[in-house]
């Protein structure tokens, strides 16, 4: 196998491997800082019984429609968002994370108040909700904003919103394209809309003021990104890309690259900046100067992998993002060079974990010693 080969093979491995940690990707902490967090748990109770059941005190035995406990119900609207965005990043069954969104909402409704649109915002994100995205924009608008973190968390929702619509759109244009496949595959549907609201999050984020409430909206809003990439294989290259780009954008302002212990926000970041440097493999890159850019960019996120040299999590990221970067690079010496340390961090990281099987079918598929 060629060193050419090598490579390729290499990058596919990169994307069936992060697959599973895509679906694991998203965070739950709330715009202002906080950690959405309660002493209950999303206990539901189903309301079908299966035939033969007599059992009085049984409160489901059969599938059906999940009904929440009532003491969630009681709860004021912001526990129950609260609890809600606490199991979607415990990763809690679906259709419980769901129940407890639209609790929240209806428990919001008719309050014009940040909170109750960061409820419908979350909502519209978790199901994929179009509606409730323009109803999150609408709230927000009347909300009463008396600081600048007021002033900046709607501009958040109101920019999350906005490309969260467009991508709902893109994917539905998609699902239903037919002879015009090639029209539709290099244009934005509402790329306008989509710039805007890219531009509001990043704007937002810059008002932002404290390194913790930062810290915390950062990490939120990669989530977001992250989530919306797990759609990725719906969505037309550029839309991937501009995502991508924003939010790598994102990962190198607002994430602590001097930190010594990599935390929930480094990993987020590391993974994005693996999906973008794979969007940009796929990119038809003019000349050496745009490569030397990709490289450039990267450079924060691969100098601070470079420091955690006892976290196998993290030698994975780094492998994983130099066997990118080397179908990236123009220059054939840093191709190899790229490629050769990817190889050698895999086999650093196999010394730490032996049993780790990810690990050795890489070194496997580059034809590596393992």
């Amino acid at each position: 196998m060629s060193d050419t080969e090598k490579k390729q093979t290499g990058v596919k491995r990169v994307a069936a491997a992060d697959t599973e940690a895509k679906s694991k990707s998203k965070a739950a902490l709330r715009t202002d800082g906080s950690l959405a967090s309660s002493s209950k748990r999303a206990r539901t109770v189903s309301k079908n019984h299966t035939e033969d059941c007599r059992d009085s005190d049984c409160q489901g035995c059969a599938g059906g429609e999940i009904a929440l406990d009532p003491e969630i119900l009681a709860l004021p609207a912001e526990k129950i968002l609260a609890l809600a965005e606490q199991e979607e990043a415990e990763g809690g069954d679906r259709s419980v994370v769901t129940k407890l969104y639209e609790a929240s909402v209806e428990k919001f409704a008719g309050q014009s108040t940040l909170d109750s649109a960061w409820a419908l915002l979350r909502c519209a994100e978790f199901v994929d909700y179009e509606e409730y995205a323009a109803d999150a924009v609408a709230v927000a608008k009347k909300a009463k904003c008396t600081d600048k973190g007021d002033n900046a968390r709607a501009l958040l929702i109101n920019g999350r919103a906005q490309v969260l619509r467009i991508c709902l759109r893109q994917e539905n244009r998609c699902s239903q394209q037919d002879e015009d496949t090639e029209q539709l595959s290099a244009d934005i549907f509402g790329k306008q809309e989509l710039d805007q609201g890219l531009a509001d999050i990043a704007a937002s984020l810059k008002s932002i003021s404290g390194e913790e409430n930062i810290s915390a909206v950062a990490e939120n809003t990669l989530a977001f990104f992250s989530a919306r990439c797990q759609q990725c294989h719906s969505l037309i290259h550029s839309l991937q890309l501009a995502l991508l780009d924003s939010a790598l954008d994102i990962a190198i302002r607002h994430v602590d690259w001097t930190a010594k212990q990599s935390t929930g926000s480094h990993v987020l970041a590391c993974k994005i900046a693996i999906w973008w440097a794979m969007a940009m493999a796929d990119s038809a890159l003019e000349d050496e100067a745009q490569s030397r850019a990709v490289e450039k960019r990267l450079g924060p996120i691969i100098t601070y992998l470079e420091t955690q040299s006892s976290d196998v999590s993290s030698y994975k990221l780094h492998a994983q993002l130099l066997i990118v970067l080397s179908s990236v690079l123009a220059d054939e010496d840093k191709v190899v060079e790229a490629f050769d340390s990817a190889i050698r961090i895999l086999q650093a990281a196999r010394q730490i974990a032996p049993e780790d099987q990810d690990i050795i079918n890489q070194l496997e598929d580059l034809e590596a010693e393992v």
